[in-house]
């Protein structure tokens, strides 16, 4: 599916924070959420009217009432993370925060985008908007794990390849979701969402040879 964002920049996600787990309901600083509400607009606009259903989006209806909800920071789990992985290893060992802001786009109360706000240029900013999937996939987690009963779910985003996983803090340390690839996304949204989690050892052990054939080529 066709997504707005800069490729190499998703890439690279350069590191400014400590090793480790970073609060997941820790909020952004106020600089990246002036970043994302300056954003917002000129993001949407950039999306033709061909493509808007891509998105799921109404090519008639008026993007204006879109709202931005509540942002999340993206960690990661670098390839010699998973190289060096040894069975038992707790998730909050393996995973970094990136600098990467998330912020789901609102469209009549409902997920539609993701929009980005990164950290360039000696400045925050947004940097690209897409993810429609991953906006659904992330609703549906944060529904089955909901802040108000305690939960705070950590996205977690394996670059080199291209898939999205989460972890629950509060249900244990070595828990490790993959989230539904963009041509699934419907079959897990019709189902029980996400109320059954993965272990790491098996996903590690999926994920390995993945990035190291998307690395070699």
């Amino acid at each position: 599916m066709k997504t707005y964002r800069l490729a190499a920049l998703c890439m690279a996600a350069f590191l400014i924070f400590p090793a480790g787990l970073q609060a997941a309901d820790s909020k952004p600083p106020e600089a990246v959420t002036a970043a994302a509400a300056q954003g917002l607009k000129p993001w949407l606009e950039k999306i033709p009217a061909s493509d808007m259903p891509r998105f799921g989006l109404d090519p008639a209806a008026p993007l204006d009432s879109a709202v931005l909800g509540a942002p999340f920071l993206v960690h990661t789990i670098s390839p010699a993370a998973l190289r060096q992985y040894k069975a038992g290893t707790a998730v909050e060992a393996l995973i970094t925060p990136t600098k990467l802001w998330y912020f789901p786009v609102l469209i009549a109360g409902e997920p539609k985008l993701i929009l980005v706000v990164d950290y360039m240029d000696d400045q925050w900013q947004a940097v690209s908007m897409g993810y429609p999937a991953l906006a659904r996939e992330w609703a549906n987690v944060t529904q089955q794990w909901p802040e108000s009963k305690g939960y705070h779910p950590v996205l977690i985003a394996v670059f080199q390849a291209k898939r999205h996983l989460f972890t629950v803090p509060e249900k244990g340390a070595s828990n490790l979701t993959p989230l539904a690839p963009a041509g699934q996304a419907g079959e897990t949204k019709s189902s029980a969402p996400y109320s059954t989690l993965g272990e790491a050892e098996a996903v590690i052990g999926d994920l390995i040879p993945i990035v190291e054939n998307n690395i070699l080529n």
